[in-house]
């Protein structure tokens, strides 16, 4: 099992870059395997946001070990040619530590914008182009959402994750385009962690639909369930947090704590 901090970007604290770059750091020294930031240009009441792939790239530049990653972009509202490019960038930046969380979006970045793109549709034909566009190959791609002719990047090796609600479908029509998936649930509007059992439903439901058998399985919340290895058997591979405070002392205590487990640091 892997532990990984799991912090949104936005708001006076959490939406200042240097405060998510120190957090980044701080991770790092304290053992935590992942530094992951939410990808969102419009949050409800909320002014001050951090750009994800401009603060990664600062947060790969500070450090050396941890794997970093938004989680998760949308391929409806930044275009896959583009997330190809700032994953291609950061990846080398980092030294391969990036991991591409992708899925559909939600319609707080669509609708002020006048964006009418079909979110499903955009996840599955874009995960599609960008692992084309990944691949170091010519790529002509002549979809219903996104045209692409004679384009070449060098190759970079990017893991991408499927993220979306489950037991909706949506994030399933990419499975066989993904190495991992992040799945969330929702209750009256409230997030809910995934039992072991449910964990277990999800990934052979993924795995079905064309994921990798060997996929990792993130499940995210508030505070981290006390079942790990219930979890474990269940397939889950990396579990994310952000202690389940947005007060920025208690969140710094919480990363210097380290991850709740000891031993060597996972590869």
């Amino acid at each position: 099992m892997r532990f990984a901090i799991y912090v949104p970007n936005f708001g006076a604290s959490l939406g200042d870059p240097s405060v998510l770059v120190s957090l980044g750091v701080a991770a790092e020294e304290a053992g935590w395997d992942g530094f992951f930031l939410w990808d969102h240009v419009v949050r409800p009441d909320e002014t001050v946001l951090a750009d994800v792939w401009v603060t990664l790239g600062a947060v790969a530049a500070r450090t050396s070990s941890i794997r970093l990653g938004p989680m998760v972009t949308s391929l409806g509202r930044r275009r896959p040619w583009k997330v190809a490019l700032e994953a291609s960038t950061v990846q080398r930046l980092s030294g391969g530590r990036l991991v591409l969380g992708v899925g559909a979006g939600v319609p707080d970045d669509f609708v002020p914008f006048g964006e009418r793109v079909s979110r499903a549709e955009a996840l599955s034909e874009g995960v599609e182009l960008l692992r084309a566009l990944l691949s170091g190959e010519p790529v002509d791609h002549q979809g219903d959402l996104f045209q692409v002719s004679g384009v070449r990047f060098a190759p970079v090796e990017v893991p991408v994750w499927i993220g979306g609600n489950w037991p909706r479908s949506i994030p399933f029509r990419a499975a066989e385009h993904g190495a991992g998936v992040v799945p969330a649930t929702f209750v009256d509007g409230e997030l809910v962690v995934l039992s072991p059992g449910d964990a277990a439903r999800m990934k052979a439901d993924f795995v079905a639909s064309g994921g990798p058998a060997d996929c990792d399985v993130a499940i995210w919340g508030g505070s981290l369930p006390e079942e790990v290895k219930e979890y474990e058997d269940a397939g889950v591979t990396w579990m994310f947090t952000d202690g389940g405070t947005r007060d920025l002392d208690a969140l710094r205590a919480f990363v210097a704590a380290g991850p709740p487990r000891s031993g060597a640091q996972a590869s």
